[in-house]
């Protein structure tokens, strides 16, 4: 019997090839489509799962409220972590990671700049990572001592038995040699922490740990089996008042009798770091939990359309198959064996779609890799849940296809149905409008937030920043050699005509991270809270910001010494002056312990990223560029590969053995909006898939409509109608349903892309055009997709439609 419903089965399919293509082809897509989001969104919630300690690990935070400032920080100083364990003994362990970069030699004595990580031993006791050689108990205990995974030892040293080997580093400006101790297995790919590369922090000065004035490393601790972490965090109000009160008493000012008023420790678990991140201060750029929740509605809609286009024109292609279900019953088929027979050959429609998804699935999975820099495996459908869910939703949406034939069609009288046929009710036809408006409402919705995200990203590569981002080339700087050496290197720079300026700093616009300290107003003694940047004389010009009161850096001034300040107007602002009033203060840096005279005010400018608001920055001079950590070029924008190569020569004759790396400042500034550039390119596959579903869908009913009312197109081609009245006739009930799926768009469209510009502090206005161009689009698209099929049938002669009547 089931050999006989599947030989029945495929003979109707083979009998309607293009809808049969259309129903499982769309589902299938559906289907992957939803899968390779919905690994997405299972690998972003799984970052550092794979600690076998997850639920134990928390990193230690600090909530900073203090001059209208409410920030919470991951970094703390170096001292937090030892005295936590000595007055806590809920706490098991901590550890210590400090993100560097430093020059290291290779085989071929040249140096190159790496990202590194410098940490306790006790990062193996805490965290899951491996080694393939060496001892997790000692690998990082002593001073000058490092683990490295084996692809970057060959690289330096081109030697895979490297265990008790060397490296040369450029460490605290001198050479030093460093002793590898281990081999790392590679880091996964789910942990928030990425790198190849640990060196011990014994190897640093002991003052550099015991300082509770700071803020440059991130303190992760083990709580013991059975602590709460809510009971630890209500205690830490009391060590911060026993150890970093005394320590930041000058900071704060005696206006704050306790340190616990303006700064809270919290503890963040782990496992919630990479989609909730501090953005300012991560140690790696993160995720949002915003963008799972976003794919993961956009994947569960696609499937809805999938599903829903399957069941709408399963049940429209039943009403075909009345007369077989009245021949049937009329030659002795009962209800229940026409009801398995339906309900059989949809669930086997469904599984082979499932079928051509994991072929679809195989295909994309590498493309999707590639394109978004992700490491998902087709391996992951191969997991217990994920096959489970697939196999429920094939399942419920193959049966409920099945359900109207098997329950509706087999009840009929066989001598009603042979005698007159079946019309359509109207139930069925309202229910696949529905359907149809539904799609449309997700398509356009998704059309609308690509465009408004493309806008918005526009918007940001091309605002005014303050400052002039292109043609500005930003090279590194990780050794004093180099520092010592800028002077000459400038000089020789500007020997060319192609180069208009070069400055040094230690930081450039779109670094993820500033120095902050205390400044104190000499003549109030008014204390601030200020994040500075150092910088040399021609800082200002090259950037070509905009100086509106004062004055620049000038080497004319002798009084232009180290300490020198010039202020942005959001500084001065905090200080309640005017930009003329500004000028000639002094402040005292309490960290560089230097008294400087404030000489200009610069224009604001966007010195982090667009999604906050301008904060108030200190541009301290520093005539002899002995801070320097990063180099800027403007160059014109002619011969540029020619400029570079002149540069790099330039710094090979100055620098041997000093590797030679630089970026284009506009593409640094890039890199702060990763995400949303993912998030755009997602957006738009994912409309372009919701589209072509539902399109498949809209095809295959427009082909239904077209066959129901084949006589109607006929006699009315006899009486005189043209072939564009009948599209126009044929084409108006689904031109109404888009419509209508547009009009309830506007509300849902606005309200979320407005949510999503709320990450912004300067973003684009939701214009009234993008709606309306959002709607056109998809008015367009559904209106080929119908005329595709409509006019094909208003061009047949009419003597073939009417020929058997």
């Amino acid at each position: 019997m089931v050999r006989n419903y599947i030989k029945i089965a495929f003979r109707n399919c083979k009998k309607h090839k293009l809808f049969t293509f259309i129903n499982v082809f769309g589902l299938a897509i559906g289907i992957a489509t939803c899968m390779m989001i919905n690994f997405w969104v299972q690998r972003e919630l799984s970052y550092d799962r794979f600690n076998k300690n997850a639920d134990r690990i928390f990193r230690i935070e600090r909530r900073i409220t203090f001059e209208g400032r409410d920030e919470i920080w991951p970094i703390t100083s170096g001292a937090y972590g030892p005295a936590l364990l000595n007055d806590y003994p809920e706490i098991e362990s901590f550890v210590r990671f400090w993100r560097r970069e430093m020059s290291i030699k290779d085989k071929d004595n040249i140096y190159h700049r790496q990202q590194l990580i410098m940490s306790d031993n006790s990062i193996f006791d805490i965290f899951d990572y491996e080694l393939e050689e060496g001892d997790p108990n000692s690998a990082l205990t002593n001073p000058k001592t490092l683990v490295l995974t084996r692809k970057t030892a060959q690289k330096y040293l081109g030697d895979k038995n490297v265990i008790g080997k060397s490296l040369t580093f450029i460490f605290n400006g001198e050479q030093v040699d460093f002793q590898i101790t281990g081999i790392l297995k590679e880091v996964p790919r789910n942990s928030h922490i990425q790198f190849d590369m640990l060196i011990s922090t014994s190897s640093e000065p002991g003052e550099s740990f015991s300082r509770w004035y700071g803020n440059f490393l991130y303190t992760y601790i083990l709580l013991n089996d059975g602590s709460a972490k809510n009971s630890l965090e209500y205690k830490l109000d009391a060590f911060l008042n026993k150890y970093v009160g005394p320590a930041y008493e000058e900071y704060y000012g005696p206006e704050v009798t306790n340190i616990s008023d303006v700064i809270k420790l919290k503890l963040n678990p782990v496992t919630s770091i990479h989609l909730d991140p501090r953005v300012e201060w991560e140690i790696e750029p993160q995720g949002k939990m915003s963008s799972v929740y976003i794919f993961s509605s956009i994947a569960f809609l696609i499937l809805f359309i999938a599903c829903m286009n399957f069941m709408n024109l399963s049940t429209a292609r039943a009403n075909k198959r009345a007369k077989e279900v009245g021949l049937r019953k009329a030659i002795g088929a009962h209800q229940s064996q026409l009801r398995i027979q339906f309900i059989e050959e949809s669930t086997l429609l469904a599984i082979t779609a499932l079928l051509i998804a994991f072929l679809i699935l195989a295909f994309i999975i590498p493309l999707f890799n590639s394109i978004f820099d992700e490491a998902l495996s087709l391996n992951m459908i191969l997991q217990s849940k994920n096959l489970l869910v697939l196999l429920g939703v094939i399942l419920v949406t193959g049966i409920l296809s099945g359900l109207y034939p098997a329950f509706y069609l087999s009840r009929f009288d066989p001598a009603k149905v042979l005698k007159g046929g079946m019309q359509s009710g109207t139930a069925k036809s309202s229910f696949r409008k529905y359907m149809t408006i539904i799609q449309f409402i997700i398509s356009i919705t998704l059309i609308f937030g690509t465009l408004t995200i493309l806008k918005q990203m526009n918007f940001i590569q091309t605002i005014s920043l303050g400052f002039d981002k292109e043609n500005i080339v930003v090279i590194p700087v990780r050794n004093n050699k180099v520092s010592q050496g800028f002077e000459a290197f400038r000089t020789e720079l500007t020997r060319s005509s192609k180069i208009k300026l070069i400055s040094g700093s230690n930081n450039v616009p779109g670094d993820p991270r500033y120095g902050d300290h205390l400044f104190i107003r000499n003549e109030t003694s008014e204390n601030f809270g200020f994040i500075y940047m150092s910088a040399g004389f021609n800082f200002i010009d090259t950037y070509n910001m905009n100086i509106i009161a004062g004055r620049n850096f000038s080497r004319d001034f002798g009084t232009d010494t180290v300490g020198t300040i010039i202020l942005n107007e959001a500084a001065v602002k905090k200080m309640g002056l005017t930009p003329e009033e500004a000028v000639g203060k002094e402040l005292y840096s309490t960290a560089f312990k230097t008294n400087g005279k404030i000489v200009g005010v610069v224009k604001n400018f966007n010195f982090k990223s667009l999604r906050r608001e301008i904060e108030p920055i200190v541009i301290i001079l520093f005539p002899n560029n002995n801070n320097v950590a990063n180099i800027s070029v403007r160059i014109l924008p002619e011969d540029v590969q020619e400029t570079i190569g002149f540069i790099k020569q330039k710094w090979l004759e100055l620098f041997p053995g000093e590797q030679f790396e630089f970026n284009f400042l506009d593409s640094h500034l890039d890199r702060l909006y990763k995400n949303e550039m993912k998030m755009q390119n997602l957006f738009i596959v994912s409309s372009f898939l919701s589209i072509l579903v539902a399109c498949l869908g809209l095809f295959g009913l427009a082909t239904y409509t077209v066959g129901e009312r084949t006589k109607e197109i006929g006699v009315r081609k006899v009486f005189g109608a043209s072939s564009i009245s009948v599209v126009m006739l044929l084409s108006k009930d689904f031109t109404k349903w888009v419509i209508i799926s547009y009009i309830a768009t506007l509300p849902l469209g606005w309200y979320l892309m407005n949510r999503w510009l709320q990450n912004f502090a300067y973003k684009i206005d939701i214009e009234w055009y993008v709606f309306l161009f959002s709607g056109l689009i998809a008015f367009v698209i559904a209106l080929s997709t119908i005329c595709f099929q409509t006019v094909k049938s208003a061009k047949t002669n009419p003597v073939d439609s009417l020929k058997y009547e």
